[in-house]
This record gives structure tokens, sequence and C-alpha cells, in this order.
């Protein structure tokens, strides 16, 4: 197993409002990606509070599907309730963070996200979402008005219809993965997936080379693309690449 993370201010923005937790070994670990916003030090705060929690809980975290599940949820709630009361202390009228999340335990695998942030996996040589963003755009997109074109070039991309830290509840997706055949699990922000075109992930992904080459390799082709956002990768590799 190989474990891999990078996380950038990007070409555009004057402070990094991403965080990154990635900890453990083949047998249990985490890895979580947070993407703050509301501005500069508001948004900056919102994802370290998130990172702060799951990594102050990350001790205790289960094993078993239904526990880790609940899990995930508890530490969504903890952030989401600290983060609301920064933002009364404060008197910040918006501030929250998008969050994506994957647990392993054995062959098991749990996803949690709420907003925009993203979970791939390669799985037979080929890339799979395994996420569904909470966007405004996306939810167009499932009721059948916009095409994935539309959705890629919508000048309301990105704006979330979930966060932690934005109404007083939250609710997070969490998903069981029992036993998958991943090479390799992607967790990202937006900065990286709005720039980089989902063949040159795959592509990337694929490539017969240390796991921390591939993820600079990412946040490289995220800059040279742009850089418009902060830039975040975590990476698991869980198996070594299939060879033809």
């Amino acid at each position: 197993m190989e474990l891999a993370y990078l996380t950038t201010t990007g070409k555009v923005r004057l402070q990094n409002e991403d965080t990154v937790l990635l900890v453990g070994d083949e047998k249990q670990g985490l890895a979580v990606v947070a993407d703050g916003m509301g501005g500069h030090a508001a948004g900056e705060k919102a994802s370290a509070i998130v990172h702060q929690v799951f990594a102050d809980a990350y001790a205790d975290m289960p094993s078993r599907p239904a526990e880790l599940s609940s899990w995930i949820e508890q530490q969504v709630e903890i952030a989401n309730s600290q983060i609301l009361q920064y933002s009364k202390t404060e008197n910040l009228a918006v501030v929250g963070t998008t969050m994506a999340c994957v647990c392993w335990s054995d062959e098991l695998l749990v996803i949690g996200h709420v907003g925009d942030s993203r979970v791939y996996a390669i799985e037979e040589g080929q890339l799979k979402q395994l996420t569904d963003d909470h966007s405004y755009v996306n939810m167009l997109k499932q009721l059948g008005e916009l095409s994935e074109e539309e959705v890629e070039n919508h000048p309301r991309r990105n704006v979330i219809t979930r966060s932690i830290g934005s109404n007083e509840l939250v609710d997070v997706d969490v998903q069981v993965r029992d036993a998958p055949d991943y090479e390799i699990v992607l967790v990202c922000s937006d900065g990286l997936t709005d720039e980089v075109p989902y063949e040159v992930i795959q592509q990337l992904l694929q490539e017969d080379a240390p796991l921390e080459q591939i993820v600079e390799r990412l946040v490289f082709e995220a800059n040279e693309r742009g850089g418009a956002d902060n830039i975040t990768v975590a990476a698991i590799r869980f198996k070594e690449r299939k060879r033809g």
C-alpha cells in the first residue's frame, strides 16, 4: 500500500482554504479532504475544523460497516456545530466547507461526502467517480435540464447545495463498499476536477510510477491548466497496477 497527498494554493488564490488528512496503513486508515468557503480566514477556519475533528477522532475509528457510517456522520455533526459556533462568535454570514472522506478497514471501504469534493477509484483500469456532487448544476443534470457538456461550462457550476457549517442540520451521504477491487482511490477538491479532464486524471493514475509522483503530476496539471482554485489531492494505492 502507498499513501500520498498534496495541497496547494493554485495560481490565482492568495490563501489555501483546503485541508487534507491522510493516515493509516494496510489494515485501517482515513483520508479527508475539505474545501472551505466564505472567503479567506473564514473558509480556512471551516476546513481546518473538519480536519481537526476527524484527526482527533481517528484513534477511536471503528471497523464495522454500520459503526463506521455512524462515526462519519457523528464527526460531520460535530464539525458542523463547531463551524456554526465560530461563525456566530465572529459575526460572519457565510462560513462553510465541503468534505469528502474515505475510511478503510481490512477489505471494507466507507465513503462520506458533503458538497462537491469528490472520491474516485481506479477499478480494472477504469476511472470511476464514486460520489455524486451536491451542486446546483448536478441537480439540473439529474432533472434532465443540462447535458454533461453544459454542466462543465455552466456559469454556476461551483454553486453547491450542501456544505458543513451553513445550516443547523447537515446531510452527509455515506456509502459502504464491501471488498472493492480498487487499485487506487483518489479524494480531491474541485480545484483538481474543474481544471483537469476526466481522461487525463485516469491516464495519470494509471502511470507506472510512485504514488507521490502521480499526485504531484495531478496538481501540476491543474496548475498548468489555470490553477484558478486551491488544489488538494489525497490518494491511496491498495494494489500494484495491473500490467498487460
